[in-house]
């Protein structure tokens, strides 16, 4: 469990200097062999809205009845006792093992891996000689999966085996049923061109056939020259990086790839919702769903659209926006848990108290309607006589003194403001493809570790999230694929556009519609210069909407490299030689374009936002971040978008996140806390003196009390306290 990832995460999140489709076709089912009844159907498309195996029997996850403080064991029967002592109210039991010993302990527990590796889920033997081979080969006909889940039986061995174990352990103790750790189509989320068996060859060529009817369409879409489907093979990465990169524009038909990813993300999407549907029978109530889920990345089958669909809990990384992700995506009244290390020796957060970071940990997880967290793991909780060691004295701390908030607060609900942010898979593949450009034949080697501080996709979600957050708004996730169905049951004021680079036709109409009838949409950069089967567009899908007249699609006038500008100026152009109508004239194009349409406004920074990550708390760059903040929330201000309050404080940094909770029993809270847990030494520098004097405008006037606490009457201001390392929770009774 977590192995790979667990230190390139903690040195992302906390190293010095940083500062930072809706479910899949019943068509798979008849590909992957798991319906014996309709082996020979063919492969229909996806379509906007289907229901995924698990939605229609899914019974809903009870809600939490508290915070979780979940221990993961080596040693379940040696170490249950010792983490109940800890302060621990659960761990881990996995394949076979039987939990009495868990529950004479007194504790909870959660089924781990209920098929064990190799389905959902491979080891290191059986990934690394396969990438390596490959490295070594560049043969993609020997990239066969070991144990495809396409393969006849698997699925539904798995969803029974799944099924079984979840019955077997099942009780008044089970919290929840992990049914992968850091599940993959690859390994974690590598980027490799898996799998080449027969079965999923069979599959894809009638993947193809139903998308494109006849083999010379596909022949035309793909720039190949097949004698039929039955001759179809899928064009390996490497044949379509030689034949599209390396030009001076942009590569212009990335078909081949896009339809390979396509088909992993769907299946793999199919696999794991199938045996969650097996495991919700089985075990009613019970949530159902993945740990350690990485971001979204282009390989893997990590297209949360699909694969949160039908699942009751997600243990997502807290990187590159995959959190907030979970907490949109997620069907409504699904459980999240975070995942909890201990920092590295140098990180910036061992160079602090480490109970103040872990307060400051808890505080964020309780923020955010967190069901539970698990720890990893006993060895770095425990001495070696079985006592706390400062890092479990310390995660025994920090969750004992938020303990009346983490319980209140779990499994609440995010009153989300009406800022939707669209997350669009396409763009997630075509960044991943531009970004790897000067990778050359070592691109096999881009793994997560790598991603987390290289790729566009994931640092402009996270840099969007965080400036909306500190503009006091907490924005709703929503996947391109529905957007047109979506637009027209619920209208958001604002729809933010960020780094999608690629768009399907249906969103990118559905988009102007929205904005003729009276919306707003804010864009960033590179706006659908692709379709969502990732062939370069003559101009962006929506450039007549922001009003833009010329642009440039030269490698060289794309300043954004790896999530991050290549410009040097203040605020640089993510874009060279974009003109239009309306915005600031640069020496080497126009920036922060504006534009009505209709009743409505289209907004073009053409700023490269996936910066502001790393420059927001720079003392540096203040000007920088405040200018980006002053555009981004006069836009919001013009649609009618304003923050549930304003907090003010002498010295205070602009990084203090506003949450407005409803909790399950049905209070409002509204949550205050410092965003810095990238900046652990400004949080220090701040808390000096103790507790910070800050003053909460709201829009009127409220009656408030503490949560759990004393009562601070009816106003529309309120002086208050607040701990940088902690947060303030306050209940809003009604009157």
């Amino acid at each position: 469990m977590r192995t790979f990832l667990r230190v390139a995460y903690q040195r992302l999140c906390t190293r010095p200097g940083l500062r930072f489709a809706l479910g899949a076709s019943a068509m798979f089912a008849a590909a992957a062999g798991t319906l014996a009844a309709q082996q020979d159907v063919v492969l229909a498309p996806v379509t906007q809205s289907p229901a995924t195996p698990s939605q229609a029997t899914q019974s809903p996850a009870r809600a939490p009845e508290r915070f979780e403080r979940v221990l993961w064991v080596g040693d379940v029967g040696a170490q249950a006792s010792k983490a109940k002592q800890l302060g621990f109210t659960a761990v881990q039991v996995g394949r076979g093992v039987d939990p009495t010993l868990v529950r004479e302990a007194g504790l909870g527990y959660y089924l781990d891996q209920p098929i064990g590796k190799g389905v959902l889920e491979l080891r290191d033997e059986q990934w690394h000689p396969l990438a390596q081979k490959y490295e070594q080969t560049r043969d993609p006909a020997m990239l066969v999966r070991p144990g495809c889940y396409l393969g006849k039986g698997v699925l539904e061995q798995a969803a029974r085996d799944a099924a079984a174990e979840a019955i077997r352990v099942t009780g008044a103790g089970l919290r929840f049923v992990a049914l992968a750790d850091e599940a993959s189509a690859t390994r974690h989320d590598a980027p490799l061109d898996t799998c080449a068996c027969a079965d999923c060859l069979a599959a894809f060529r009638k993947f193809a056939q139903r998308r494109y009817r006849t083999i010379a369409a596909c022949n035309d879409a793909l720039g190949t020259q097949w004698a039929s489907f039955d001759d179809l093979v899928p064009m390996s990465t490497d044949q379509v990086r030689r034949r599209e990169l390396g030009d001076t524009v942009l590569p212009r038909n990335l078909r081949p790839f896009a339809l390979r990813q396509q088909f992993v993300d769907e299946p793999f999407a199919f696999a794991v919702q199938s045996i969650a549907g097996a495991v919700q029978r089985a075990v009613p109530g019970v949530p159902v769903g993945l740990t350690g889920l990485p971001a979204p990345g282009a390989f893997g089958g990590n297209d949360y659209s699909r694969l949160l669909a039908g699942l009751t809990l997600a243990e997502p990384y807290d990187f590159g926006g995959a959190s907030e992700l979970a907490i949109s995506l997620l069907p409504a009244g699904g459980h999240r848990y975070s995942t909890l290390f201990a920092p590295e020796p140098d990180s910036a957060a061992a160079q602090v108290p480490l109970a103040r970071y872990l307060r400051s940990r808890f505080a964020w997880m309780a923020a955010h309607g967190y069901a539970g967290v698990v720890v990893w793991n006993d060895a770095s909780v425990m001495a070696a006589d079985g006592t706390a060691s400062p890092f479990g004295a310390a995660v025994r701390e920090a969750s004992t003194r938020l303990a009346t908030e983490l319980d209140a607060c779990a499994g609440a609900a995010i009153e989300a403001s009406q800022c939707w942010v669209l997350e669009s898979q396409a763009s997630v593949r075509a960044w991943w493809m531009l970004d790897s450009a000067r990778d050359g034949m070592t691109w096999v080697r881009r793994l997560s570790s790598y991603e987390m501080t290289h790729s566009t996709s994931q640092a402009s979600r996270r840099a969007w999230i965080q400036l909306l957050q500190d503009l006091g708004q907490q924005p709703r996730f929503v996947g391109e694929q529905g957007l047109a169905e979506r637009l027209l049951q619920e209208k958001p004021r604002c729809l933010i556009l960020p780094a999608c680079i690629a768009l399907e036709d249906r969103a990118a109409q559905a988009i102007q519609n929205y904005v003729k009838a009276g919306g707003t949409v804010l864009a960033d950069h590179s706006t659908g210069l692709y379709d969502a089967d990732l062939a370069l567009r003559p101009a962006g899908a929506l450039d007549a909407l922001f009003g833009i007249e010329q642009r440039s699609l030269r490698w060289d006038d794309l300043l954004v490299r790896e999530g991050r500008s290549v410009g040097n100026e203040v605020m640089p152009l993510a874009e060279q030689q974009l003109q239009g109508r309306l915005g600031e004239r640069r020496r080497n194009g126009d920036a922060f374009l504006e534009n009505h349409e209709g009743r409505g406004h289209a907004f073009y920074l053409n700023a490269p936002v996936c910066d502001y990550t790393r420059f927001r708390l720079e003392e540096s760059a203040v000007e920088r971040a405040r200018d980006l903040r002053r555009r981004v929330r006069a836009v919001l201000q013009q649609a009618g978008i304003d923050p549930p309050c304003d907090v003010r404080g002498q010295g205070l940094p602009t990084c203090v996140e506003r949450v407005a909770l409803r909790l399950r029993d049905g209070r409002s809270v509204l949550v205050i806390r410092l965003n810095a847990l990238e900046a652990p030494e400004l949080m220090q520098r701040l808390g000096k003196d103790g507790a910070l004097a800050i003053t909460v405008e709201l829009p009127r006037e409220r009656h408030l009390r503490h949560l759990g606490g004393d009562d601070l009457g009816t106003a529309a201001k309120f002086e208050l306290r607040l701990d940088p390392w902690g947060a303030l929770f306050l209940e809003d009774v009604p009157r």
